[in-house]
């Protein structure tokens, strides 16, 4: 594992579905997401959570690095996402329907395709993403793939504001303006900073 948060034993310390749970699994996230930029990566980080506690997989984006030599990971290509390359670490899930993905921003929709496939029992994430999300296709509560996911939106202010301020200068390079304007009205304050040549 590559965070530092995540390397402890969780199992039984803390547990999905409780505020100090979900607060500690969306914090190894962000940590996962400075690890993606120290890699030249963008700043999305995930983790995949049995109901007693224990992570059972983690991972970042790492659409940017070289390919690995490991088996069961996946990099230097467009879908290697942050809930991708957790989802090939993990390979077969046992007990979907009590397993809960933690993710920095909320799932594009190849990761959210993903989660419904699979039918996880859970989603959380730290951070909307107004343009490159999921939500904007997937109606999570509508659909009848998604309708056994629950999905937790944006539980704490604080970690929301901290995940939008590390992928707004990601969103300003990558998105095209109409995305950019959808995260400035989202995300004023996180936007205010980007530099406007940030996606040169």
């Amino acid at each position: 594992m590559e965070a530092t948060l995540s390397k402890a034993k969780t199992e039984g310390k803390y547990i999905p579905g409780t505020p100090e749970g979900d607060r500690y699994f969306l914090e190894c996230t962000l940590e996962l997401c400075r690890v993606s930029v120290s890699r030249g990566s963008s700043p999305v980080g995930c983790v995949i959570v049995s109901k007693d506690g224990k992570i059972l997989a983690e991972g970042r984006n790492r659409v940017m690095e070289p390919w690995p030599s490991e088996p069961h990971q996946v990099a230097d290509a467009s879908f290697a996402h942050a809930e991708m390359v957790a989802f090939f670490r993990l390979g077969q899930i046992e007990d979907p329907e009590n397993t809960v993905l933690y993710s920095s921003l909320e799932p594009c929709i190849m990761c959210g395709g993903a989660i419904g496939m699979v039918a996880l029992g859970r989603t959380v994430w730290a951070c909307d993403d107004p343009w490159g999300g999921s939500g904007r296709m997937i109606k999570w509560n509508e659909h009848p793939a998604y309708k056994g996911t629950k999905v937790t939106q944006c539980p704490f202010p604080d970690l929301e504001r901290e995940a939008a301020a590390m992928f707004a200068p990601e969103a300003k390079k990558a998105y095209p303006d109409e995305g950019w304007k959808l995260w400035q009205q989202r995300y004023p304050e996180a936007c205010q900073g980007v530099p406007e040549n940030s996606n040169a």
